[in-house]
């Protein structure tokens, strides 16, 4: 019975007083006024963070503009963080699966009203007439994670090996739904977890294959793979748990159940790639990406509640401009053991922000400060960055 309970006893046992990182200084040094103020601005942030390391890069009209990174990847081994280093990103993963759909729509393989029954012969039929986009929106009704009977009982921390979409499919295939599909919003990796199903049959690929031979390799994402348990871990920061000033490697987990939900792995330079070749239709067209990003409505013809596209979240701010006016920003974030990590899109200013940490975000103010961390640099750089036309596809 004690073997259910290890993730409670790992992170209550075992750990260390956390260090004072403050003496460390980002890997580059940069010379221009508004690269210098990001410089300071990460590092300030670093120190608040009290992360082992923070890495942001920022991306205007499809080049990568400024990047830094401060901290350790390893802190036992004393192993400095850097632009290469990837960091687990959790449900960002979600984002680069949907420019992978979005080649399986703008090729007519796939649609938003596909059905899954015609793509996952072997889905239940609970799960059969649920729709394509229901899916990408989570406006299915498909659960989240649980509890199982399985090592350990909690599915967060799930260690199991899966050797095949159906198999991760199993773990939910049966379950009731949480409502009718579109009448409701409930956000699940596992949703992600059927669509790259979808997207297997459609694409007659396997999904991880499929990823790096139309997604990443591309667009020269070296630094981006599947958070592989048993791979070779250069270049990989080690993830840690951080509470009330006392740090640990965090526990050991299996991605394999939700690779396109929540399971890769990137450096903020790849997500900045990424999010420039979003922006500048270096893989889909305009009109595409246009059905990814707006925000899907449900049968009462209300727009869901966290405004959900397909793979993006698609919102107002007012905190951009000192003047208050509104920004569209398209963007996702993610949550994985041991790492943060947040990505988002300026249309306007065809601008793209990336960060990521190798820590929990365990706290509100953790959350606050890292999550608003991109706003605060898209705000240094938005001055030196071209207005872009762009029609906002919100309605």
């Amino acid at each position: 019975m004690l073997l259910l309970f290890k993730p409670v006893i790992t992170y209550n046992f075992g750990r260390e007083k956390l260090q004072d990182l403050s003496h460390l200084q980002p890997n580059i040094n940069h010379s221009k006024k508004i690269e210098k103020q990001a410089d300071s601005l990460v590092i300030s942030e670093f120190i608040k963070l009290k992360t082992p390391a923070l890495s942001a890069s920022i991306g205007i009209n499809n080049t990568l503009i400024w990047s830094n990174t401060i901290g350790y990847a390893d802190i036992n081994n004393q192993i400095i963080a850097d632009s290469l280093t990837k960091f687990r990103i959790g449900s960002t993963s979600k984002a680069l699966t949907s420019i992978g759909l979005g080649i399986l729509i703008q090729s007519k393989k796939l649609k938003p009203q596909s059905l899954v029954k015609n793509f996952v012969p072997y889905a239940s039929h609970i799960l059969s007439e649920i729709t394509l986009e229901q899916v990408a929106s989570h406006t299915s009704g498909i659960r989240n994670y649980g509890t199982c009977f399985c090592f350990p009982i909690w599915e967060y921390y799930n260690n199991h090996e899966y050797n095949s979409i159906e198999e991760s499919i199993a773990v939910f295939n049966n379950d009731e739904l949480l409502f009718e599909p579109s009448t409701d919003f409930s956000y699940s990796s596992y949703n992600y977890t059927l669509l790259s199903g979808m997207m297997e049959k459609a694409s007659e690929q396997k999904f991880l294959p499929f990823m790096q031979e139309k997604v990443f390799q591309p667009l020269y994402m070296t630094q981006t793979k599947a958070d592989k348990k048993d791979q070779n871990k250069e270049n990989t920061a080690k993830f840690y748990e951080i509470d009330n000033r006392e740090i640990k490697e965090s526990y050991e987990v299996n991605n394999s159940v939700k690779w396109a939900g929540g399971g890769f792995l990137s450096s903020t330079n790849d997500l900045v790639k990424f999010g420039n070749a979003v922006l500048n239709y270096k893989l889909i067209d305009s009109i595409t990406t246009a059905k990814l990003f707006e925000p899907v409505k449900l049968n009462s013809g209300q727009i869901n509640g966290q405004n959900y596209g397909m793979g993006w979240r698609n919102d107002m701010y007012e905190n951009i401009h000192k003047d208050g006016h509104k920004v569209n920003i398209i963007h996702h974030g993610g949550t994985a053991m041991g790492s943060t990590a947040m990505l988002i899109l300026l249309p306007e200013y065809n601008l793209t922000v990336a960060v990521t940490m190798n820590r929990n975000a365990s706290s509100k103010e953790t959350k606050n400060i890292f999550f608003s961390l991109p706003h605060k640099l898209a705000r240094l750089f938005i001055p030196i960055s071209k207005k872009k036309i762009w029609i906002n596809q919100r309605k």
